[in-house]
């Protein structure tokens, strides 16, 4: 069997442990502040917990080698989101507002680290503030990537393991770099990931939103997350200024982060040029006039904001896998359901915080298509792929077709799995679908009536494993379970 660096594997899971314990913080101190003792406690045990695990590995592990190869980046990458999860569930285990299940805690955890946004709690009314900001400071932790945080703060992985690591976690069609050393890449992207934080925060205030519901609503919307703090979600707050400030958000976080800093940096040209960007913003135009053709069809017209803000909100919310749904949605139609499930698929830009197959990778998918389309009437021809002005090696055409074949398929693996749990097959399949674009199951939920209250322990292990692959773009889980990555 291939030899692994389990030491220097198991002392990283172990520093890391100790920055979630650092996170939990936070949930304890808002409990403390709303005198919710129940809550502190739980979060309170969490976090020491967390902390003395990550404390005695960290000071007892010392390793031989300091060198992380290709295959201890894509263990360690994985592991990371499953410890993270594994002690992430304490306090939805511990607290007595949450009354779960340790399948479901484990459900509540990844959905919230991989930015899924499902939940299987009864009320979201009825649930403590400190379970409110964990869940959506779970999902920001989440969102830009637990890996890329990872390269940018543990200074063991600054040179060598750091590429291994970025390039286990990244899209491999979104590896850009901002500076040479991949460590200041990743801290220059999770500044900008900070600011649009801030400064969404600040511009929520202004809204009908309190204090404590903007941070949670900030948090969860740049990450495109979409947890909120009541059962009706963004409905409770859906003022036209929340909607537009909300979607102008959640359209930032599906856009690659390297582009984003460097329109920040002056460099706006680059990012508008970019084939990827304006097919992202192409999409989001003909979906959103699509969904008016839909509701003007179905009589769901209910004032201009209905044709307007509406549609482009909720269009925004599924391609970059937020899941925010407002209430009309329901009324819209089977025609408009049916294209959210295909916005599902799409995904964001690679390199952003959004879930799905990913922009990129259909550009890929469709100028190889119309190629082949070209060279059956001229066999002759060499036409390549291009990207922004470059020639994309076949070889990454011929994986990134892989791709999609694969998700796919994945995606029919879970319903089958699904349904052996007596889920109905329509409602199996868009949850499976749902999970793995890591996009909210409340389109499931809402739409095909399904009582995920009453999901089976086997159900949520794996609608977690679907929601994990989904995030770490498949190879980096697929690759673990396959002969060739244990041989020599």
């Amino acid at each position: 069997m291939r030899r692994l660096n389990v030491a220097l594997i198991a002392r990283t899971l172990c520093s890391l442990l100790m920055f979630e314990a650092l996170f939990m913080v936070v949930p304890l101190s808002v409990a403390c502040y709303y005198g919710e003792y129940d809550a502190a406690q739980a979060f309170g045990a969490g976090a020491v917990i967390t902390l003395l695990v990550g404390l005695i590995g960290h000071i007892g592990i010392t390793p031989s080698r300091r060198e992380l190869t290709k295959y201890d980046g894509v263990m360690l990458t994985t592991l990371i989101w499953v410890v993270f999860s594994l002690f992430g569930l304490l306090p939805y285990l511990l607290a007595p507002s949450t009354h779960m299940s340790f399948s479901a805690s484990f459900f509540e955890a990844m959905s919230a680290f991989t930015t899924t946004g499902a939940s299987l709690t009864d009320s979201f009314d009825s649930l403590s503030h400190a379970i409110h900001i964990w869940h959506c400071l779970s999902e920001w932790i989440g969102g830009l990537g637990i890996i890329i945080f990872t390269v940018a703060l543990v200074p063991m992985l600054n040179s060598s393991g750091g590429i291994q690591l970025f390039n286990a976690e990244q899209a491999k069609i979104s590896q850009e770099k901002v500076s040479p050393r991949i460590s200041t890449t990743a801290r220059r992207i999770w500044m900008v990931y900070i600011l649009l934080t801030a400064v969404l925060f600040g511009l929520l205030c202004l809204g009908p939103m309190s204090v404590f519901e903007s941070a949670c609503h900030a948090l969860a919307t740049v990450s495109t997350g979409g947890f909120s703090t009541t059962s009706t979600g963004i409905n409770a707050f859906a003022t036209v200024y929340v909607k537009i400030v909300i979607t102008l958000f959640m359209f930032l976080g599906g856009i690659n982060f390297a582009l984003v800093y460097r329109a920040s940096t002056g460099r706006a040209r680059m990012v508008a040029r970019n084939d990827t960007f304006k097919t992202y913003c192409k999409v989001i135009l003909g979906f959103t006039l699509l969904f008016i053709v839909g509701i003007l069809i179905n009589g769901a017209f209910s004032g201009w904001e209905s044709i307007t803000i509406d549609p482009l909100f909720q269009v925004v919310s599924f391609i970059t896998s937020t899941g925010y749904m407002l209430g009309d949605f329901n009324c819209w139609g089977q025609s408009v359901f049916i294209l959210s499930l295909a916005l599902m698929f799409i995904g964001g830009c690679a390199g952003s915080t959004s879930g799905g197959a990913k922009i990129d990778r259909i550009v890929y998918m469709i100028k190889d298509m119309s190629n082949s389309v070209k060279n059956s009437l001229r066999p002759n021809a060499v036409l390549p792929v291009r990207v922004n002005g470059r020639v994309v090696p076949s070889r990454q055409v011929s994986i990134v077709v892989a791709f999609i074949c694969i998700y796919v398929v994945i995606v029919i693996c879970g319903t089958i799995l699904l349904s052996f749990s007596g889920i109905p097959i329509n409602g199996a399949f868009v949850s499976a679908l749902s999970a793995m674009g890591n996009n909210s199951l409340s389109v499931a939920d809402s739409t095909l009536g399904c009582d995920y209250q009453a999901l089976s322990p086997f159900a949520h292990y794996v609608l977690s494993l679907l929601m994990l692959t989904g995030r770490l773009e498949i190879y980096s889980v697929l690759v673990i379970f396959t002969p060739y990555f244990w041989r020599r």
